[in-house]
């Protein structure tokens, strides 16, 4: 599992679950009706992720077939809450921006009042490896109106046919049409802007001392903001964050 994908398998899975109550049971339901809905009117592919109990309902209308993935039934049960056999036919970059639109999802959701949370989504436009073809990804989480919890999560599929050139995605109010996050400009900031004035000094193969006395500060704030960088971007080494970080655009 991807660093990324990893630390927000976490976050959806470490809440503070109680014991199941009839809300939820109607609320996975409900979800199960809305995702069979959009498979039968969009010939698409559903997944409704229960993350209480880290599994997933797969639902696949006629996209399926034409991609290779969850064949021979409409409908899978797994024990995840990843469609990794959907991820492995994806760009890998726009994947790992996914995941990083999610968790930023994931923490934004929860400062948004129970009632209104179904009002928001997560839209990512998402290229095919190998083919002049892309899908758009729309997630919704829902919640527990007790405790707080996020306890599905439900992705909807379905071919794009505007054919953009490269990755997008954003957070949005369905209701009223206001764009919350958009990657292309916001998911830089993951970074602050003096942890990405830093890592492209490191790129440019400056060393600590250097880079102090270049942004007039102390080689211990420097070392301290490599190793924050390293922490959030959950790499082992500065080339590793430099390297995605380029592919990402961040610097």
């Amino acid at each position: 599992m991807k660093p990324i994908q990893s630390d927000l398998n976490n976050q959806l899975l470490q809440q503070n679950f109680v014991s199941e109550t009839k809300t939820e049971k109607w609320q996975l339901e409900k979800c199960q009706i809305m995702a069979k809905n959009f498979v039968e009117l969009e010939n698409g592919i559903a997944i409704l992720s229960d993350l209480k109990n880290n599994k997933s309902y797969i639902y696949s209308g006629k996209i399926a077939d034409e991609l290779n993935v969850f064949q021979n039934k409409k409908s899978i049960e797994i024990e995840s809450i990843w469609e990794d056999e959907l991820f492995d036919i994806l760009e890998a970059d726009d994947v790992l921006q996914k995941h990083i639109l999610e968790l930023q999802f994931f923490q934004f959701i929860k400062t948004v009042p129970f009632e209104k949370q179904k009002d928001f989504s997560v839209v990512s436009r998402l290229r095919i490896s190998g083919k002049q073809k892309s899908l758009i990804h729309k997630m919704f989480y829902f919640s527990d109106p007790y405790h707080k919890n996020v306890e599905f999560a439900l992705c909807l599929y379905h071919f794009d046919f505007f054919m953009v050139a490269n990755y997008t995605g954003m957070i949005i109010n369905n209701s009223d049409g206001e764009i919350i996050r958009h990657t292309e400009v916001e998911n830089s900031d993951f970074l602050s802007s003096r942890e990405k004035e830093i890592l492209r000094m490191i790129q440019l193969g400056k060393k600590s001392k250097e880079i102090a006395g270049l942004l007039f500060i102390s080689v211990n704030t420097v070392n301290r903001h490599r190793q924050n960088i390293l922490e959030k971007m959950r790499v082992s080494n500065t080339t590793e964050a430099c390297t995605m970080a380029l592919k990402l655009n961040w610097i």
